[in-house]
């Protein structure tokens, strides 16, 4: 059966050729084994509580069943310290000069630092094959679940962000009207230190001052706060949770930035814990899907499985018990396995 758990370092072969299978484009998960290597080791170090919480991250893996690595997904959970996370905000400024009776309306992008400090969530890749089968929407909510089980390793607002437009060529307009004009290097690079090395280069070198978006070319402003099509279905899973774009954008690709506070992210909100029974044959064509994981950080497992609730027990099969490495008397917390609000 299919589980969501902590990466591990046999994991590396697979998170490798997963990041192979990917292609370019996905910076947190480069096809560079000894940054993939750091970064599960930094992962496990952090689910054993072994790092600063300020440098831990929480990379999960979704296991075949036979140690296979389907997707990844991850938790960064205090980003941007100590030179601080980068966003564009759009606002709007008006004026109006009384003297020539003339209004002026336009907007800019501020220079921000509003998610230091906060919860990222991002990595979340699977494989090609897997495109459709709900295996990314699995791997995203796990995230939810590991925040609904130690909220209290996690800030109290979430955020992530989307990848920005791109050509078929690759280009993205927004970079070629403004960080091409500050950073001495092509997208590509730029992107690549932001998510290997960290914002210090970002803050010496971007301009501190607004920037008038009137003043920038049609296809620059055209893509300000547009993803790119691949990140289309994570961008609609962040909106099933909750969260909500509100101007934020990347500095680099203007890819629109979301956010949710934590606790009101719909998994977390609505899960619950309970007690595992066994889920017998005759309850079985009642049952539907639920979310459920154990709540054992180091050992931490979530999987999609076919159950029952009743007051405070969970009826799960015995593949489903067995995937989560539940024993009697295992407290698990469940969450609907669909977030329709009528679920």
């Amino acid at each position: 059966m299919r589980a969501v758990r902590p990466a591990e370092m046999r994991d590396l072969d697979g998170v490798v050729a997963l990041a192979e299978s990917l292609g370019s484009g996905m910076t947190t998960l480069p096809a560079d084994r000894i940054v993939l290597a750091e970064k599960i080791e930094r992962s496990v170090a952090s689910f054993l509580g072994q790092i600063d919480r300020n440098e831990a991250h929480y990379l999960l893996v979704l296991d075949d069943g036979d140690g296979t690595v389907l997707g990844t997904s991850a938790l960064y959970p205090h980003v941007g310290l100590p030179y601080g996370f980068f966003s564009y905000k759009r606002l709007r400024l008006v004026q109006r000069s009384q003297a020539v009776d003339v209004s002026c309306n336009v907007e800019m992008l501020t220079l921000a630092n509003d998610y230091t400090g906060t919860t990222e969530v991002g990595t979340l890749a699977i494989h090609p094959s897997l495109k459709g089968s709900g295996a990314g929407r699995l791997l995203a909510r796990a995230r939810y679940m590991l925040v609904a089980i130690r909220p209290d390793l996690f800030a109290p607002l979430l955020m992530g962000e989307m990848r920005g437009w791109q050509d078929e060529k690759g280009e993205n307009p927004f970079w070629n009207a403004v960080g091409a004009r500050f950073f001495s290097m092509d997208f590509a690079t730029a992107d690549r230190l932001s998510a290997t090395r960290g914002a210090d280069f970002i803050a010496e070198l971007l301009p501190k001052h607004p920037i008038y978006i009137e003043l920038l070319p049609e296809e620059a402003r055209a893509v300000i706060g547009k993803p790119h099509p691949n990140s289309m279905p994570a961008m609609a899973l962040l909106k099933s949770e909750g969260f909500r774009y509100e101007g934020y954008v990347d500095v680099f690709d203007a890819g629109p930035q979301m956010h949710c506070d934590r606790d009101q992210v719909a998994t977390v909100a609505r899960s619950r814990q309970a007690l595992p029974t066994m889920l017998s044959p005759n309850a079985a064509p009642a049952a539907t899907p639920h979310l459920v994981c154990n709540e054992d950080l180091i050992d931490f497992r979530v999987v999609m499985a076919s159950a029952q609730v009743s007051g405070n027990e969970i009826a799960l099969t015995a593949e489903a018990t067995r995937a989560l490495d539940a024993q009697t008397g295992t407290t698990l917390r469940w969450s609907p396995g669909s977030l329709d609000p009528a679920a």
